[in-house]
């Protein structure tokens, strides 16, 4: 029994010179890259499906350091303002490990045209184990007791408020629940100790409006424009508080090179700096941090090494303050007569002032446009006309028509983001 009660102290031990007596809370440096790693509230929030593996090798070539392995998954839902996420950690250090996993609820409140507020709560379960491999009287009843009653309910909550500026803050409690070593029995952690340790970021990541890039298609390059986009300087900031531990704070700047590659540096008070390197391939990124042991400890440990791998599932999802409705021109039943230069009804409307049309698809003859027309109606059952534009004699098969530019543009994206339709543009008649 002795030599149990020194493993168990040694266990105790670790957990204050890591810094590690928050179970719930350990050290990353991919968070500028995996936000949901720190933040239940950013499930989801780059709008992307996505499953993400951390591997954090801590004071590598020292028997017994910590080692975490993380593996994440966030989607959110087409037009809709939540998203879920899932959370799997393994946690070594000494002769214990903490096996964690939790659901995660993320939902978004539009409070302006500009911000955003994100909220998340996560749930789960959490189990300390203790390798019985190292110990030579696995018999005895209180490390029984430790292995069969370890069951720990386990829960994070958080906030962020985002703006178009690039600007974030969030603010999340990794600990609603006192994590605890022993137990005499499953789920026994009822105290609620949300503030023994509270996390804000903040953090500067620019989204730009469009973007031109060069790129291969069909074995040409040329210059495409790229819809996800942002400024190539990014800033982040942490501040960690903890009851038990030290406080934390960092700071993390990531430079894009190019679309594909970028790399960065951080600096973590007390302890020391951090590089970055990183490279995007399609929907496949890879990341990796190294941290030189600080100046403390470079005697006696090595350094850090991190690495992460992302894999993107699927496409983009859409996030709108209301659901995108089509608003189809509106057309009596029945084909219209063949074209002539003297019918009016396809020709330039005789009302004053600008008219926006959302056009499908131009044609130089009618019959095409025609034929077009007529195919659209009976494959998905929307209704389109066409306009004869006498100044360059083409024809539009259109969508929509409106005398306001803004109108036109929200028809734009219903379409793009609810049709199959590609190229569609708006034209402006006098």
């Amino acid at each position: 029994m002795d030599k149990f009660f020194i493993y168990l102290t040694t266990i105790i031990f670790s957990f204050l010179i890591f810094g590690l007596y928050a179970q719930e809370s350990p050290v990353y440096n991919h968070y500028y890259n995996n936000a949901f790693l720190y933040n239940p509230a950013e499930a989801g929030s780059n709008g992307y499906t996505n499953t993400t593996l951390n591997y954090r090798q801590q004071w590598y070539g020292i028997e017994g350091a910590p080692t975490v392995s993380t593996l994440t998954f966030e989607t959110p839902f087409d037009l809709k303002q939540w998203a879920i996420g899932l959370n799997f950690r393994n946690f070594e250090r000494g002769l214990l490990t903490t096996t964690h996993f939790s659901a995660t609820y993320a939902y978004y409140s539009h409070l302006s045209k500009t911000t955003t507020l994100h909220f998340g709560i996560s749930a789960g379960v959490v189990n300390n184990s203790i390798n019985i491999d190292k110990i030579d009287d696995t018999t005895d009843p209180i490390l029984n007791n430790f292995m069969d009653n370890n069951m720990q309910l386990t829960g994070r909550v958080g906030i962020k408020l985002s703006s178009e500026s690039g600007f974030n803050l969030g603010v999340s409690l990794p600990t609603i629940f006192q994590p605890t070593i022993l137990n005499d029995q499953n789920f026994n952690n009822y105290e609620f100790s949300p503030f023994n340790e509270l996390l804000f970021m903040g953090y500067f990541k620019k989204k730009l409006d469009k973007k031109t890039v060069v790129r291969k298609v069909k074995g040409v390059k040329r210059r495409v424009k790229v819809d996800d986009a942002y400024a190539p300087l990014q800033f982040y900031a942490i501040y960690n508080y903890a009851k038990y531990v030290d406080q934390r704070i960092e700071l993390l700047t990531k430079l894009d090179l190019n679309e594909n590659v970028w790399v960065g540096g951080a600096y973590r008070f007390n302890y020391g700096f951090a590089g970055l390197v990183g490279f995007q391939l399609k929907k496949f990124n890879f990341s990796y941090a190294y941290e030189p042991a600080s100046k403390l400890t470079s005697s006696i440990i090595q350094g850090t090494h991190e690495f992460q791998l992302g894999v993107i599932i699927g496409d983009k999802k859409q996030f709108r303050k209301h659901q995108l409705t089509l608003k189809t021109v509106q057309k009596k039943e029945g084909h219209s007569a063949r074209f002539n230069t003297e019918t009016s009804s396809i020709n330039t409307p005789s009302e004053n002032g600008k008219k926006y049309y959302v056009v499908l698809k131009t044609f130089s003859q009618f019959e095409a446009a025609d034929h077009y027309q007529i195919k659209i109606k009976k494959d998905s059952g929307i209704s389109t006309d066409i306009y004869h534009n006498k100044k360059n004699n083409k024809f539009y098969v259109y969508i929509f028509k409106t005398t306001k530019n803004r109108d036109a543009k929200k028809e734009l994206k219903a379409v793009e983001e609810l049709t199959k339709f590609k190229r569609v543009q708006i034209i402006e008649i006098e």
